[in-house]
């Protein structure tokens, strides 16, 4: 099956929210204490419109056979503002999901090569991203693709007294 890459349009809006309601329970499930329980695709529908529209991102689908089964929302960071920290263009993709069914078929790793060719084109030195210590498998593949660790992003909650 051939699986096409290409930029998000507003009349993909539903089947991205569909997809990104996936992630959304897939989160929740494994950190509720981060992330918001899914009500349904109504609360995030605003954010995917605008992402759509991003002049400052990008919005890639994965599609098989008219279907969108992957996206990757990716933007441009502004430059450090920190006299100590090199300024340098960063690209910080927020949201990358395959749904289930079709994970481990390289989809990902095709989203991942066009957000770089996109980060490239925008004069982007360094490609980011966050993912959670027990998302084994995502650290996995990320390392696979060529990401590596550069920090930990380290919390401590803090309960009411």
């Amino acid at each position: 099956m051939l699986t096409e890459i290409r930029q998000a349009t507003q009349s993909d809006h539903d089947a991205i929210c569909l997809l990104a309601e996936e992630i959304n329970l897939q989160h929740h499930a494994h950190s509720p204490h981060v992330f918001s329980a899914p009500p349904g695709i109504e609360r995030d529908a605003d954010f995917w419109r605008a992402a759509i529209d991003d002049g400052d991102g990008i919005l890639l689908l994965a599609t098989r056979e008219q279907r969108v089964v992957g996206l990757l929302r990716a933007r441009m960071m502004l430059p450090a503002e920190t006299p100590f920290l090199r300024s340098r263009s960063v690209c910080h993709i927020g949201t990358v999901v395959v749904t289930v069914s079709m994970q481990g078929q390289g989809i990902g790793k095709l989203l991942l090569d066009e957000s770089e060719r996109w980060a490239r084109s925008n004069a982007a030195e360094e490609i980011r991203l966050e993912v959670f210590d027990a998302n084994g498998a995502a650290i996995g593949f990320y390392d696979a693709v060529g990401f590596g660790m550069q920090s930990h992003i380290m919390t401590k909650a803090l309960l009411p007294l």
